[in-house]
């Protein structure tokens, strides 16, 4: 059975580091200016400082171990502090279309870059995260929780003011995995597609 790293994982150093290092940059970060979107009242409009959207979403990732596929339920937040920066953090919980017994999550954080099109109501971006990704492995085999690394890509539809529809792609490494004891571990790539919505926080 691999180690058990959650404890490790969640409290480590290089985590904690990194985590930091996201927020540190956060707060230093200039704000973006004031943008006005057109065809919109003055209110919902503007924005100005951090803009929070907060949403949650369904995943389907292929687990890249024995060709298992996983659906799940997640949560994620975006922190928008300048015109094209900012960070996101999401967390997983895949419990559906489980074989053998397989289950798995995430909780990952990092940085966002986003560039608006049509005057805001389309927002592709790229994402680089990092965190935690856990694994219970089918046929009762075995779990592990291991170090997370996850760029993704994806465009944000700005249907609302204040709502937000979203279609992601991520692919995540653990590099560390599975780590049965006597077997190599070459890593693990879970990969997979996201849709979700989100709602901006006043």
């Amino acid at each position: 059975m691999p180690n058990c790293w959650a404890c490790e994982i969640l409290c480590g150093r290089s985590l904690k580091k990194y985590l930091l290092l996201v927020l540190g940059w956060l707060a230093v970060m200039p704000a973006a200016p004031e943008v006005s979107l057109h065809a919109q009242t003055t209110p919902a409009a503007t924005s100005r400082g951090l803009v929070v959207w907060a949403g949650a979403e369904y995943s389907n990732f292929q687990t890249d171990f024995e060709g298992g596929r996983l659906g799940g339920i997640g949560v994620y937040a975006d922190f928008d502090r300048t015109a094209h920066w900012g960070a996101e953090t999401e967390a997983r919980w895949f419990r559906f279309e489980e074989t053998a017994g397989q289950s798995g999550s995430n909780y990952l954080i990092g940085l966002r870059y986003r560039r608006s099109l049509d005057h805001g109501a389309i927002v592709p971006y790229a994402k680089f995260l990092a965190g935690a990704g856990l694994m219970n492995y089918p046929h009762n085999i075995g779990h592990g929780s291991y170090f997370a690394l996850a760029p993704g890509a994806g465009v944000d539809f700005r249907i609302r003011p204040r709502l937000s529809v979203r279609a992601d792609y991520e692919y995540q490494r653990w590099p560390a995995a599975p780590g049965f004891p006597g077997l190599p571990s070459h890593g693990l790539s879970p990969n997979g597609i996201s849709i979700g919505f989100a709602w901006r926080i006043p």
